[in-house]
């Protein structure tokens, strides 16, 4: 009898001393495509924890209700991240789950993140516009060139 009750006390103890997961948020996937991977950390904090979906999937226009592990946050404020079949991103961030009529997370289409960003294509973004701005500013200079040339050569002629 001691063992059980000495059990229990340390499973609310637990509870109280450690906080307790937020229960019921409710997961909609509108992307257009069926997700494998559900990733949610506290905002505060810098990795994803662990997949939430434990290998399930979830199909385009489908919804899972799921619990969030306790992570030590008081905030309640998360950034949520899913992975397609194929491999793609979607990610929402600060998502205030501190109603408790209001815990859902929806993602669409949207929210995909695109991977040219974060694979190096930053420099080819950045490439393309300075030679845009290049050809433009060279083109100015050129048409401001061409016209004190003919000025001076209309001079000359007069």
């Amino acid at each position: 009898m001691k063992g059980k009750f000495f059990i229990l006390f340390f499973l609310m103890l637990s509870c109280v001393v450690f906080g307790q997961a937020v229960n019921g948020v409710l997961f909609i996937n509108s992307t257009g495509y069926e997700i494998t991977e559900l990733y949610v950390s506290p905002t505060s904090h810098d990795d994803w924890y662990d997949d939430l979906l434990n290998g399930q999937t979830v199909g385009d226009g489908d919804s899972l209700t799921f619990s969030i592990p306790d992570y030590d946050n008081s905030d309640l404020l998360f950034d949520a991240m899913a992975v397609d079949s194929d491999g793609d991103e979607y990610s929402r961030f600060e998502i205030d789950l501190s109603n408790p009529n209001e815990k859902s997370l929806e993602l669409t289409f949207d929210d995909y993140d695109d991977d040219e960003y974060y694979e190096g294509d930053y420099d080819t973004g950045y490439n393309d516009g300075y030679r845009d701005a290049f050809r433009d500013s060279y083109s100015e200079a050129f048409k401001e060139g061409y016209k004190a040339g003919f000025d001076s050569a209309l001079e000359i002629n007069q």
